[in-house]
């Protein structure tokens, strides 16, 4: 079989260029915010660089600043300014989750009571066949919780299709 020059150019555009034309085909993604139900709307907790740790599949619960192994700080005003986190009122949540190509997270607690326990619902909507993977810790600001309460973290997974 013989594999001409302009062979090799078109697989090498094709290459090049397939991740950014699935990206473009994607354009019907949902919006990424912060999370629903008990979280926080506007409080953002940065991500420290995820590939530097290996997080397993475990959740995090953080109650106090001497559980606040991660230095994690909020903003309240889209990253212009950072603050401790007031562990008085509240708690933190984290749990890491991963996707394909374009991914946006949709995070969301929820309290039963009759049970005791949060819900810490993530959906990791993705798009796309890329080889580039994007993750997160999903870390997100609850009200204070309870100690006779428990965690239950879900993670799932939704595929868009592209345009």
């Amino acid at each position: 079989m013989k594999i001409t020059c302009q062979s090799i150019i078109f697989i090498l555009f094709f290459v090049a260029t397939s991740c950014d034309n699935l990206k473009e085909k994607c354009n019907n993604m949902p919006e990424q915010i912060i999370g629903t139900g008990l979280i926080i709307p506007n409080a953002l907790i940065p991500h420290i660089n995820e590939f530097n740790h290996n997080y397993g599949n475990e959740g995090y619960i953080i109650n106090c600043e001497e559980e606040n192994n991660f230095e994690l700080s909020v903003s309240y005003d889209n990253e212009k300014t950072f603050e401790n986190i007031d562990f008085v009122n509240y708690t933190v949540l984290g749990r890491h989750a991963s996707g394909n190509c374009q991914v946006i997270y949709k995070r969301n607690v929820s309290k039963n009571e009759v049970t005791k326990k949060y819900i810490y619902t993530i959906l990791v909507v993705h798009c796309g066949y890329c080889k580039s993977r994007d993750a997160s810790m999903n870390w997100v600001l609850v009200p204070k919780i309870e100690n006779d309460f428990t965690v239950e973290f879900i993670v799932e997974y939704e595929r868009q299709k592209g345009k």
